[in-house]
């Protein structure tokens, strides 16, 4: 015989285990980088930035640590393969059950008398609207190109010369699948990356790192740059480098329309171009191209800096059309006979 049973929560055992369930939830918002540095991890300064720290420990272990806007903290081991918030770490640390885990972290957080020092890292860690830690990890657990990557040289014709060139060092790099991998940079860092792949039949993989925001793939900055050239995608990017040349330039990939900060992100770079310098937009030869270049200009306004138009002479072009067109114009016939 079936029966309805009303369950009635005991109002003390239920305060007992809500409480309990915010201690833990409390724990998530403690200082992880500080709770780190007091197990011995040390913090790379040059690895991190104010969204996302990485923290190094003599036996092998790396943590990216990352904070969001809800003030947790939370952590990717990129050696150990482990992640997860303070209560994890805690627990990687020392084993234990949750149980042993409060122990820990109430004395970590002065809950009991303890003495917690004074924090040794270079700076607090700013909240994030996206996931920092998680896309500096996935960009930490990829390799550098070398001598080129297959599908920009065999699919796209863009020269390993270009790929390899001092200005594009460390801008590429291919992940666990073999994409080629363009990061991108807003004014606190690594902020996310473009992922492209292809084969000869055709097939072609666009892609953006999960967790991350678009904001600017780049070349690295000279003093003897004098022009900024802005284009759509980093393969875009690369292709009139090759077609054109890398000397006095800086090219600048958007990955498709611009967003409030990506205009916000343009106006600093172009801010920092030497006296004297120019943009150069090269765009698409579409109706979107131009779009682009429109809201670009828009955006470009008040900075000064004179702004020139730069498309592919054919229309529905884009610069890798070009360099392949130049590409296959230049292989010789084959005759029979």
């Amino acid at each position: 015989m079936k029966t309805n049973l009303n369950v009635v929560c005991c109002p003390r055992y239920c305060g007992i285990m809500l409480d309990r369930n915010d201690e833990l939830e409390n724990f998530k918002k403690l200082n992880l980088c500080d709770y780190a540095a007091s197990r011995g991890f040390v913090a790379d300064r040059r690895a991190s930035s104010k969204h996302s720290m990485v923290l190094r420990h003599p036996r092998g272990d790396k943590l990216i640590i990352g904070r969001d806007p809800s003030g947790k903290y939370y952590y990717f081991n990129a050696k150990g393969g482990d992640s997860g918030t303070i209560i994890d770490l805690c627990q990687m640390l020392d084993g234990g059950n949750l149980g042993d885990v409060r122990k820990t972290l109430r004395a970590f957080d002065g809950s009991i008398d303890h003495h917690v020092p004074s924090s040794p890292l270079p700076f607090v860690l700013q909240p994030s609207e996206h996931d920092a830690a998680r896309v500096l990890a996935a960009w930490m657990s990829m390799r550098p190109i070398n001598s080129g990557h297959a599908y920009l040289t065999n699919i796209r014709s863009i020269s390993a010369e270009v790929q390899t060139d001092p200005i594009f060092r460390d801008r590429i790099r291919i992940d666990a699948k073999g994409n080629a991998v363009f990061p991108h940079f807003n004014r606190s860092g690594l902020c996310g990356y473009e992922l492209k792949n292809g084969n000869h039949n055709g097939t072609t993989f666009t892609g953006f790192a999960p967790g991350g925001v678009k904001a600017l793939a780049c070349s690295r900055p000279r003093d003897t740059d004098r022009e900024a050239v802005i284009c759509e995608t980093s393969i875009d990017m690369l292709s009139i480098a090759d077609r054109e040349g890398t000397d006095h330039r800086r090219f600048f990939s958007t990955a498709g329309q611009i967003s409030p900060m990506q205009a916000e992100c343009l106006r600093s770079a172009i801010s920092r171009m030497p006296e004297g310098s120019r943009v150069v937009l090269a765009l698409d030869n579409d109706d979107g191209g131009r779009k682009i270049a429109a809201r670009i200009k828009e955006e470009l306004a008040h900075s000064g800096v004179p702004i020139v138009e730069h498309y592919p002479p054919v229309p529905g072009q884009d610069w890798n059309d070009v360099l392949q067109d130049r590409r296959n114009a230049a292989k010789p016939e084959m005759r029979l006979g």
